[in-house]
């Protein structure tokens, strides 16, 4: 990737996660660490609803490689984030690689054939890319993702 510029990096930290916000380009990243359940995921919420505002970003990668667990409240947060972003207009990729704890959960719900996935951060961002967004080439936002 040409050029990626990280323009603001906030790190929120909270019980036993944490999830950090950059932005690359016009996308803001969003990676969660650790477990991602009941007890935390007030956190990720509140990072998700100030992308959602964000003016400066196009699109969203949710980059779950950091993520060793996640219960079903992630999963209801995973399902309203694409909901979210479809109204908007907004693209919205998953990345991993995947912990098996998340990939199975994933799997097992059959999410996973919902959400768009890519394996890596990088393929994430050629995704937007294809998609022709303007998160990365001054377009306007796909939509129906």
């Amino acid at each position: 990737m040409r050029g990626t510029l990280c323009v603001r990096v906030l790190r929120m930290t909270s019980g036993r996660g944490n999830v950090r916000l950059d932005q690359q380009e016009r996308v803001a990243v969003i990676t969660p660490f650790g477990d991602v359940d009941l007890h935390n995921l007030a956190d990720v919420e509140d990072v998700f609803a100030q992308v959602l505002s964000d003016t400066s970003t196009d699109a969203t990668l949710l980059d779950l490689s950091e993520v060793t667990f996640a219960d079903s409240t992630f999963l209801n947060q995973l399902i309203q984030t694409l909901s979210d972003h479809t109204s908007l207009a907004r693209p919205l990729v998953l990345t991993g690689p995947l912990q098996s704890a998340v990939r199975r959960l994933l799997e097992i719900t059959g999410i996973d054939t919902v959400l768009p996935l890519a394996d890596t951060a990088h393929e994430g961002l050629q995704q937007l890319r294809a998609d022709g967004t303007s998160a990365t080439g001054g377009h306007t936002p796909a939509a129906g993702i």
